[in-house]
């Protein structure tokens, strides 16, 4: 016998605004439920708490992110999972802009998410933060940023659209980090939505085998049409029905396997083949599933709990082999209570995760960190600019627990900061907190200088009165300074292809330009300023024109800075063609306040495509290969030491180190000031050639794929060791390379008149990878007006799965392929939360394999109509230029109802016609060059 539950009386819950009393706090009482019998039937019902009485132990903590595709539903499934949660009174809706967690107005304007927004809220038990995620691809840094310190994701499919290409490059960014994700299959009462379909595509192009926990349920209406009402459980063996049309969808009605064998016979036995696939695949990872099912002799009588059991630890592994596979619809309400049922039953602890992964002394030295320590170790993964509040910086706390006025260290800038106030965040709104304890997310106030990325310690301390203070000072105050080198594992930053000149509307406007883009960049270090040496100009650079847009928005609008932002341009690059040119050697020779700083050396450039390795090494004592950013090589040679007898010989020799620089480099020695090359004449000789590769001969654009040999005589290019110093070297090295690179070029940079010069310089673009969705009907016009006006290259046309796989019984079982040649998963020892350092060998998915459930609307009656609306994709590379304001075309085209995607692929070389053109445009600008 079942039994139905009602909620007694209505518990408070918490609404946006009620935050900004620091001193407002709400005593929540779970519901009282009041049991009636009932044969079939019971009602799921949820409770509400505050979420800053949800318990903070670990094992009850969950820190999540929505990821997917933009317009997939995220900001809808988070609005649902604060309602149900008893967070919020309403539903909020991302068409008329009053979502909780969308709170810029540019958000509410646009209908989309710009930034990620952190919200923390109770679940049954436990205390979930979760961070909603961006879905266009301008703002995939923010979504890289958030990934680094979750502990799980919930992936969101379009169940028309399936898997999109931004779907796909956010399941790669959470695999680099090996997060557990479960998917959730949203959109199923769209026409079109094709549940089977999808779940074949997760395994496909997800490269990993769904797990099916859910299938949809869809009844027939007064009209003949299919309206979907709800999911059947296949792991509890159970049914959710929301019986309301156009309610809130807290009323849930569960009911049991024989209510739905009475009622739907057909996807009653679908619902029994579901369960049965499941349980098979995942007794191809676990033995001891295997040895159930022998004893008990059938699938149906596996105990819900082992099925669990089992799923949540081939889920927590985060490698995606197996991926739990819920379904419903946000926005008509369904399926929101069990996808947060997922997140608590399969998403990881904080204990469930790998140790974070530290290095000390710039990456030189590597350990695991203990989340058990007492000391204070956290990362700074988001910086925000408040009017009211200042700097908010938002940390996740590795170990330790953050105290307010905790004395903290950043140890990547050696500053010391304190932590002024501490806040727990709801999307806009926070409260003020007492602490912030291991493995959870907060908000630090009052940090003067960090930045995203930064990592923070407790401030190392020497004990006064000690023993072993006395005995062992040196050997205390070493084990001190390599605690202040500990760094988890940076966040990566994607560089950018658009820029745009920022110009102040006065002189005097120019100070406080400079003062919120600081304010800017320290926000979204996405974003790259730059001036232009020639113009004068400053330009701000960044992922897409979406992207500089908001930027500007935000300039302009939110910090009150009065400028104006010029045409967004494209971000080209130079590169030098054929072989290593002469050899270029250039003395650096000046006075400096009052001092002589002199030094030399000698360079020559070429192309990465003709790289020699062994270009001069028979003569040199010290030969050093360096894979520089942009597909830049330098090559660094140290001649070695032939000096002839007499005075010169004496006075150098006087300065010469006794020791070598380098291991099995003997006969390298350097004057004494220079005496370690690893830490004094390498870091020289890098940043002057960085400084020089910065900007081109041709049009001042960064180099790219080139190569640069330095060669540095002791005898000849160092001087004394007042005059070579290493910023001299530094100096030096920079205008041998600029020289060179000039000689390489062959000519001036006169763009009125057109020329390039007559040497072997020549421009870059960015080729872009695009995936462009599209109906049907549209697809031949696309894929014309892609390959032909636009000068791409279509190499895919992405159907959504061929059919004729599902006849190939021939294939490997899961386990055979699964498993096959399959070695540990080692951690690179700079990543947190086991990074995978050498790649697991791929894992091959069969697509016949894969159990498909047939669509619940083919049980009834299957829309023939589903095919004309059926989204294709198509993939391409095709130039950035030709992609400039592509969408508004595309929409045209499609009547509305395209869209696309893209990432940059590669920088290719353009031939004579393209740079051409990109001369012209430049001459119609009226500018002399354009950098960056």
């Amino acid at each position: 016998m079942m039994l139905r539950i009602l909620p007694h009386s209505a518990a408070p819950t918490i609404c946006r605004g009620q935050f900004k009393s620091t001193a407002f706090r709400l005593a929540v009482r779970s519901l009282r439920p009041v049991v009636v019998p009932l044969s079939h039937r019971s009602r799921y019902a949820t409770t509400a708490a505050h979420a800053g009485d949800a318990p903070t132990d670990l094992a009850y903590t969950r820190n999540i992110g929505i990821i997917a595709h933009i317009d997939a539903g995220k900001t809808t499934t988070t609005e649902r999972m604060l309602f149900y949660s008893g967070f919020s009174r309403r539903i909020g809706n991302v068409d008329e802009g009053s979502t909780v967690m969308d709170y810029l107005p540019a958000e509410r304007a646009r209908g989309i998410t710009i930034t990620s927004a952190c919200i923390t809220f109770p679940w049954h038990t436990h205390t979930v933060n979760l961070i909603d995620t961006p879905g266009h691809a301008d703002f995939t840094f923010e979504v890289e940023r958030a990934i680094r310190v979750l502990d799980g994701a919930v992936t969101i499919l379009d169940g028309v659209a399936g898997v999109e290409a931004q779907t796909e490059k956010v399941w790669r960014q959470a695999e680099r980090y090996n997060i557990p994700r479960i998917i959730f299959v949203n959109k199923l009462d769209r026409m079109g939505a094709g549940f089977g379909r999808t779940v074949k595509e997760i395994g496909v192009k997800l490269n990993g085998w769904p797990a099916v926990m859910q299938i949809p349920m869809y009844e027939t209406d007064e009209a003949s049409d299919e309206v979907f009402k709800g999911v059947v459980d296949v792991v509890e063996n159970r049914v959710f029905r929301w019986g309301e049309s156009g309610g809130d969808g807290r009323n849930v009605e569960v009911y049991d396997f024989n209510w739905l064998k009475e009622k739907m016979p057909k996807l009653h036995e679908e619902a029994l083949r579901a369960r049965v696939a499941l349980v098979e695949l995942l007794s191809e990872f676990d033995d001891h599933l295997v040895e159930m099912y022998l004893e008990l002799g059938d699938h149906q009588f596996i105990p819900a709990t082992e099925i669990k059991k089992v799923l949540r630890r081939l889920t927590l592994n985060g490698r995606g082999r197996v991926i739990p596979v819920f379904c419903g619809a946000s926005f008509r309400n369904i399926g929101v209570q069990p996808l947060l049922d997922g997140v608590v039953d399969y998403l990881p602890s904080p204990q469930d995760r790998p140790p974070a992964a530290v290095s000390y002394y710039e990456g030189k030295e590597t350990a695991l960190l203990d989340i058990s320590d007492d000391r204070i170790c956290a990362l700074a993964f988001k910086v925000i600019h408040d009017p009211k509040r200042g700097m908010m910086v938002f940390v996740r706390v590795y170990s330790g627990v953050l105290t307010r006025a905790s004395h903290l260290l950043n140890t990547n800038l050696q500053t010391k900061e304190r932590a002024q106030r501490l806040l727990r965040m709801y999307a806009d709104d926070a409260v003020d907190i007492p602490s912030i304890q291991t493995g959870h997310i907060g908000v630090i106030l009052g940090l003067k200088h960090t930045r995203t990325g930064d990592t923070l310690i407790s401030e190392p301390t020497v004990p006064k009165h000690s023993p072993q203070h006395q005995h062992n000072k040196k050997l205390l105050l070493s084990a001190l300074n390599k605690e202040g080198t500990l760094q988890l594992r940076p966040i990566t930053v994607p560089p950018p292809v658009f820029f745009a000149s920022l110009e102040p509307n006065t002189l005097g406007e120019q100070k406080h330009l400079e003062e919120v883009l600081q304010i800017l960049l320290r926000e979204d270090p996405s974003l790259h300023v730059s001036v232009d040496p020639d113009s004068g100009q400053t330009l701000l650079s960044g992922m897409g024109e979406l992207h500089l847009e908001i930027a500007r928005d935000r300039l302009v609008n939110d910090l009150k800075a009065k400028a104006d932002m010029g045409k967004i341009n494209i971000g080209y690059r130079e590169t030098v063609t054929g072989p290593l040119g002469p050899v270029v050697r250039k003395v650096y020779d000046r006075e400096i306040a009052g001092r002589r700083s002199a030094a030399a050396i000698s360079a020559a450039v070429g192309s990465v495509g003709d790289f020699n390795e062994d270009y001069n090494a028979a003569e040199s004592a010290y030969n050093e290969i360096i894979a520089l950013d942009s597909g830049n090589v330098l090559t660094v040679t140290v001649l070695q030491r032939m000096l002839p007898p007499g005075p010169a010989e004496e006075r150098l020799l006087r300065n010469l180190s006794p020791q070598p620089c380098a291991p099995g480099n003997e006969d390298l020695h350097l004057p004494q000031h220079l005496q370690s090359y690893a830490t004094t004449l390498r870091p020289a000789l890098l940043s002057g050639a960085l400084a020089a590769l910065s900007r081109g001969p041709f049009l001042g654009f960064p180099l790219h794929s080139t190569h640069v040999h330095l060669t540095l005589n002791p005898n000849t290019d160092i001087f004394s060791a007042s005059e070579s110093t290493s910023s001299a070297m530094t100096s030096a090295t920079r205008l041998t390379i600029t020289t060179a690179l000039r000689s390489a070029f062959g000519g001036t940079n006169n763009i009125e008149g057109g020329n390039r010069g007559d040497g072997k310089v020549q421009l870059m673009e960015p080729v872009m990878n695009v995936a462009i969705s599209v109906p049907e009907n549209d697809l031949g016009t696309v894929v014309s007006d892609i390959s032909g006006a636009r000068g791409g290259n279509v190499y895919a046309l992405d159907d959504d799965v061929d059919d004729s796989l599902d006849n190939d019984h021939h294939a490997h079982s899961p386990r055979a392929v699964a498993h096959a040649g399959t070695s540990p998963h080692p951690t690179h020892p700079h990543h947190s939360s086991g990074v995978s350092k050498v790649k697991e060998e791929t894992l091959v998915i069969d697509p016949a394999r894969i159990y498909v459930p047939l669509d619940a609307r083919g049980l009834t009656h299957k829309s023939a109509a589903q095919h004309e609306f059926r989204p294709r994709t198509i993939r391409a590379r095709v130039p950035l230029k030709e992609m400039i304001g592509y969408l508004r075309h595309l929409r045209s085209l499609t009547k509305g109802r395209g869209s696309f995607v893209m990432a940059v692929d590669r920088f290719e070389r353009m031939d004579k016609g393209r740079e051409r053109g990109v001369l012209l445009e430049i001459r119609g600008d009226g500018s002399k060059a354009i950098g960056r």
